[in-house]
């Protein structure tokens, strides 16, 4: 039998996707833990590289990373892992096991994107959902000390238990919250996990959201009501050219 992994690198990412998801819990196992732990760091290791990649072209195009708030302060675009994202990875799987290997892999090799800002030639480019993945949060001295806080609120929560109201990992702040607008929860990734990859919400997968970010040049959103404008014709897609599929 081919390895998941083998499929994966070899061009069948969505099929790879689905046969493991439809595993379940069973994809800790020791048949199958390896191989779908190597699909996570080669799925990390190419969302590290379209990361790269699409910060690299917007600064090329004049793109300022900006924080979500009145002053437009400017911060990183990417910040790499810092030494402490393996701790903090070893302390989530220990934590909320199972914890999505997916959802630990990004932490350990892509680090914490946020593409909020100024674009110049695109000012609407803040309503368009910029793609944010904050997990680590270094810049802010890690995330653990507020997950650990969070955790214990809910712990003490019985109302969101006795609901099947599962514990959200926060990673980004919603559409409307990007564009420094009152919005609703943050994103978030339900933990203990499902198996290989995390929810996001009740519906969709992380990978299949971050497929849908990279493939609109990581702006996959449009907040009409907003006042959102289309990008210059051909933006999106030179952004998006060549990025890898997960």
């Amino acid at each position: 039998m081919v390895s998941f992994h083998s499929r994966y690198v070899s061009g069948e990412p969505d099929d790879v996707w689905r046969d493991l998801r439809d595993l379940g819990l069973r994809v800790f196992d020791t048949p199958y833990r390896e191989d779908a732990e190597a699909v996570a760091r080669e799925f990390a290791d190419r969302a590290r590289r379209n990361v790269e990649t699409l910060v690299e072209r917007l600064h090329a195009q004049g793109f300022r990373a900006e924080v979500n708030d009145d002053e437009g302060t400017p911060c990183p675009a990417h910040v790499p892992p810092s030494p402490g994202a393996p701790a903090l990875a070893d302390w989530l799987e220990e934590t909320f096991a199972p914890f999505p290997m997916t959802v630990s892999a990004w932490i350990r090799q892509v680090g914490d994107v946020w593409l909020v800002g100024e674009l110049p030639g695109w000012p609407s480019s803040v309503l368009a959902d910029p793609l944010v993945v904050q997990l680590e949060c270094a810049e802010q001295g890690g995330s653990r000390s507020y997950y650990e806080a969070e955790h214990e609120a809910y712990l003490e929560d019985t109302v969101r238990q006795d609901a099947g109201i599962a514990f959200q990992l926060d990673y980004a702040p919603d559409e409307l919250h990007k564009a420094n607008i009152s919005g609703d929860a943050p994103y978030g990734i339900d933990v203990p996990g499902l198996g290989i990859d995390g929810k996001v919400g009740p519906t969709i997968w992380f990978v299949d959201d971050l497929n849908t970010a990279f493939a609109a040049g990581g702006f996959p959103g449009a907040l009409w009501e907003e006042g959102y404008q289309d990008p210059p014709a051909g933006l999106r897609e030179s952004l998006a050219a060549g990025l890898l599929r997960l």
